[in-house]
């Protein structure tokens, strides 16, 4: 199943989000199901649903006022290669990946390289269960980003591509 929810319709609803957004703060039980949402997505990336989900918390994202991600689309490498290659759902787990962070750790959302770290991680492992249910799934990207891991250099790879977005 391909998710049609592209990163820049992402983008677009996150900056009107900015004039729109609620002033409540996500509640616990919120907090709890977007996390348990957000596994989901990462754990289960072709269940029939992922689009619903997807859009769920697409929509609690933006209108949240206490979560903020800062999209860097360098650190998916390529976004135009990522979605040529069937990879669309990824670009979208990014910041769903880095939201789950800041909902886990309260106390670390200002610390940008380690939520950036934490959804590259994130779409890492999305990536690990989408090549589970096809094995012979390669997203070139994606492929790469997994040597990087497995070199042990995914905090140098943050540092360096978050420089690319500033």
């Amino acid at each position: 199943m391909r998710l049609t929810t592209s990163f820049a319709c992402f983008m677009a609803s996150t900056v009107l989000a900015t004039f729109a957004s609620a002033a409540t703060p996500t509640s616990p039980e919120t907090r709890a199901e977007m996390i348990r949402l957000i596994d989901a997505l990462e754990k289960q990336p072709y269940d029939p649903a992922v689009r619903d989900t997807a859009g769920k918390v697409m929509t609690w994202l933006v209108e949240a006022p206490d979560v903020s991600v800062t999209v860097c689309t360098a650190l998916l490498i390529d976004l135009d290669q990522l979605e040529q290659d069937g990879g669309e759902i990824l670009s979208v787990q990014l910041p769903f990946a880095e939201a789950r962070y800041i909902l886990e750790n309260p106390s670390k959302a200002e610390d940008e390289h380690g939520v950036h770290v934490a959804g590259v991680e994130g779409v890492l492992r999305t990536y690990v269960a989408m090549k589970s249910a096809q094995p012979d799934l390669k997203i070139r990207p994606m492929e790469k980003l997994v040597k990087i891991q497995s070199e042990k250099k995914l905090d140098a790879f943050v540092t360096s591509a978050l420089e690319k977005c500033q």
